[in-house]
């Protein structure tokens, strides 16, 4: 699927996207399980961040996706899905769409930082804001949705009134609940994988735009720091950072009603 950046293209966005926030009861607690959708950032032609040493981002994105669903899947208390599971090129939009279509619980997009000094390390957590929390979010939302310059027929240029008005049909639980998987990743990382200062920001990242579901994105570490790159590349930390998000799945569930997460 392309992405569509025409007045028309985003008008149907629009409609798909109030339609979803505002839609009764969208049947959500039906499914025996909840489904968690995972997005590895970047894909195909599009690399992502490129470590010093040639390592792209694309790549660990990918691992650490289909690592995590791996152990989701082994705890019986999940249904997942992915927005890719090879190395294909995706669009902002149809990851998004990927998520309202499939009617997921719960959104988590994965991603590498790359940042000015090399010396900044760690992970951090974003929500989805119409204003950046600081300078820093800003940058980094810029960076991740510009990945759709590498679809065919983009047009540079995205209106910023569309953007926002995208970001305000946000529902007000939706929110709650971004905030909260936010808190209980922090938390599950906090003394076992390595955080930036306030690790918890937030901006107007294009694909958090799904107003009925909970979602963040997750920068698992900066691939312009040595010892981060080093750790990204080691299947052990990609197996640990699984855990920790594993571990943090289920206890955002377990504070949802009408959800028993079983230990």
């Amino acid at each position: 699927m392309t992405c569509d950046f025409t007045r028309r293209g985003f008008g149907r966005m629009a409609a798909a996207l109030a339609m979803a926030a505002v839609a009764p009861g969208r049947s959500r607690a039906a499914s025996r399980l909840p489904l968690v959708m995972i997005d590895p950032g970047h894909g195909g032609h599009d690399p992502g961040a490129i470590a010093p040493d040639g390592t792209y981002e694309k790549t660990i994105t990918l691992a650490s996706g289909l690592e995590l669903r791996r152990k989701l899947e082994a705890t019986g208390r999940y249904r997942v899905r992915m927005t890719r599971t090879t190395d294909v090129f995706v669009t902002l939009e149809a990851r998004v769409a990927d998520a309202i279509a499939a009617n997921a619980n719960l959104f988590l997009a994965l991603h590498c930082d790359h940042l000015p000094e090399p010396d900044m390390r760690g992970a951090s957590v974003f929500t989805l804001s119409d204003k950046a929390s600081d300078a820093l979010a800003a940058g980094v939302a810029a960076d991740e949705n510009s990945a759709d310059k590498f679809a065919p027929g983009h047009i540079a240029g995205v209106s910023p009134q569309v953007m926002n008005i995208l970001a305000s049909l946000e529902s007000r639980a939706t929110r709650l609940g971004s905030a909260t998987f936010a808190h209980n990743i922090v938390q599950s990382f906090t003394g076992v994988i390595p955080l930036l200062p306030d690790p918890m920001r937030s901006a107007n990242f294009a694909v958090l735009r799904d107003p009925s579901t909970p979602n963040t994105l997750l920068e698992m570490g900066c691939l312009t720091n040595p010892l981060d790159e080093a750790l990204l590349k080691s299947p052990a930390h990609r197996a640990l950072i699984a855990a920790r998000l594993t571990d943090a799945i289920d206890h955002y569930f377990s504070g949802q009603s009408g959800w028993r997460v079983a230990g």
